[in-house]
């Protein structure tokens, strides 16, 4: 039997009228929506009186979603209430651990060359709960890094956007850095079995390697330095980088972004049903008895969730193909 619950503040665990979340790793910030019904028991086995439901909650208190079958709940989605939508049914609006970063206002800071990457982030996390994955590269700025009254949410946006790193939670865990690093568990799809939706997945016959890319940004003193990932073919991406590193980090960031353009295998989504569980970062095995040429492993990008009285689903959206 289909089961979801939800924890949140002092409430534990409720049955939500319906559930939806989701986690990405090209956005930092996961998010779920919760609904209630607008009056309804909450608190431990039900007995309480019916109540207000839009009153017992507020901004800010911790949420937790979890949903599976049989009793078999993995955990879906952890953070906090970002906003109350006081409509019928009540919706509650949260955000995973970007919220707290979200919340921490004025950052200015400068960092010279040669600074450790894993020091810039710890000091941007100080004051929260957010800890730092053990993943993250040991790597150095090798060009100076400010921030002049930035919000934690810019702060991360500048890492993103001006170093080319792939930043993002799990759970309360941040990691920053290249793009494949953290590969977890494996998940194995089959189409036609534990798929329930597969019209969005594409095959893709690209060539692997038919574009060079070249990164590039600038020293202190305006000289230009650059990374190129190469090919023999003549189309050029050329990627702007604010923030430079080492010349071997500078290389991996290159041939990092140049998979996110040339994959060759499935693309796309699918949806399966809430087992077995998924989560970005993971490797999903995907075979088709149909075409077995075309079975493989891919890097899942992002999972959508969704619950309600119909039942439950997942969608996962599937990235470049993984080698082993």
């Amino acid at each position: 039997m289909m089961q979801a619950l939800a924890d949140v503040g002092p409430y534990k665990p409720f049955r939500p009228s319906s559930l939806k979340w989701n986690r990405s790793i090209d956005e930092y910030s996961d998010t779920a929506v919760i609904t209630i019904p607008a009056v309804c028991h909450l608190g431990k086995d039900y007995n309480y009186n019916l109540v207000d439901t839009s009153a017992q909650f507020k901004e800010g208190m911790k949420v937790q979603i979890m949903a599976g079958y049989d009793g078999n709940l993995p955990v879906r989605f952890v953070g906090f209430i970002k906003r109350i939508n006081y409509t019928v049914p009540v919706q509650l609006e949260c955000e995973g651990y970007a919220y707290q970063m979200r919340k921490k206002l004025g950052i200015t800071a400068s960092f010279r060359k040669g600074t450790k990457l894993k020091e810039i982030i710890a000091f941007l996390i100080a004051g929260t709960d957010i800890k730092l994955s053990d993943q993250i590269p040991d790597v150095t700025v090798e060009s100076p890094v400010y921030f002049q009254n930035a919000s934690g949410i810019q702060a991360m946006d500048l890492i993103k956007d001006k170093m080319l790193l792939t930043i993002y939670f799990n759970w309360n865990v941040l990691y920053v850095g290249l793009r494949e690093t953290e590969v977890k568990n494996r998940v194995r799809f089959r189409l036609g079995w534990n798929v329930v939706k597969d019209n969005e997945l594409k095959f893709s016959e690209r060539e692997f390697s038919d574009v060079r890319i070249v990164l590039q940004g600038k020293e202190k003193d305006g000289s230009v330095r650059q990374a190129v990932k190469d090919s023999k073919y003549t189309d050029t991406k050329l990627k702007k980088i604010r923030v430079l590193f080492e010349e071997k980090f500078m290389n991996q960031i290159a041939a990092d972004y140049k998979k996110t353009l040339t994959n060759m295998g499935y693309e796309g989504s699918i949806t399966a049903f809430m087992i077995p569980y998924a989560e970005p970062g993971m490797a999903a095995v995907i075979e088709d008895n149909r075409y077995p040429e075309r079975n493989g492993t891919y890097f899942i990008e992002a999972v959508d969730g969704s619950f309600d009285t119909r039942g439950g689903r997942q969608r996962i959206k599937i990235g470049n193909v993984l080698n082993g």
